[in-house]
């Protein structure tokens, strides 16, 4: 009887310590949440130990005991560590040859800061209204906030006006889009469009829209 008492003794502290280190592992782990990447030049991409070097794409989890390497001067990439997505961690190409960074090192930086409406549909966020903030990308796009203003970038967090309009560049790149009510629409590019539409639900071209 001891034996087999001893023997679920083990057993459940096995199991026990196999969670801890599970939880551990994705607390260290990053999402990507953005990047624009150059591919005939290089790509983004990750790899473990002396592993394979595997391509990024938007939305991937990152292991906590992976590198990071951007090989290309104009590429980056946005990263947060699923426990806080209210922090983002950026990653852009070198001037020359490639940067390669552990996923361990670029949680120790300064992260970027942002917020997201904690509204429902029934009470909408008015902290966010008429406004929409990027929850993930993919490839360069770019925000104008009024006629008078210069473009920029988007990147994760970014608030866009009612005002506002919008660019993605290049074929099947996407954005995802965050109302006050903290529902999500995600535009296709190429494509050109106002802020204002997307709030509204008027129809763009190639456009894919969860009901909100």
């Amino acid at each position: 009887m001891r034996q087999i008492l001893r023997g679920w003794m083990v057993l459940l502290l096995l199991v026990a310590v196999a969670g801890i280190s599970s939880a551990q592992a994705k607390a260290g782990t990053l999402k990507c949440v953005g990047l624009y990447s150059e591919t005939d030049a290089g790509y983004i991409s990750y790899r473990v130990g002396t592993g394979a070097w595997v391509v990024i794409k938007v939305g991937d989890t990152i292991p906590a005991n992976a590198e990071i390497k951007v090989n290309v001067e104009r590429d980056y990439a946005e990263f947060i560590a699923p426990a806080n997505p209210n922090a983002v961690y950026e990653i852009d190409g070198p001037e020359s040859g490639e940067i390669v960074k552990k996923v361990a090192d670029v949680l120790k930086g300064k992260p970027r800061a942002v917020s997201f409406p904690k509204g429902t549909a029934a009470a909408p966020d008015p902290k966010f209204k008429n406004k929409l903030v990027v929850t993930q990308y993919l490839g360069r796009q770019v925000y104008l906030a009024s006629a008078d203003a210069d473009d920029k970038d988007i990147r994760y967090g970014d608030i866009l006006d009612i005002k506002g309009k919008a660019t993605i560049i290049a074929i099947n790149n996407t954005i995802n889009l965050m109302n006050a009510s903290g529902q999500v629409t995600t535009v296709i590019g190429p494509l050109k469009y106002d802020i204002e539409k997307v709030l509204t639900n008027q129809k763009l071209y190639k456009f894919l829209n969860v009901p909100r």
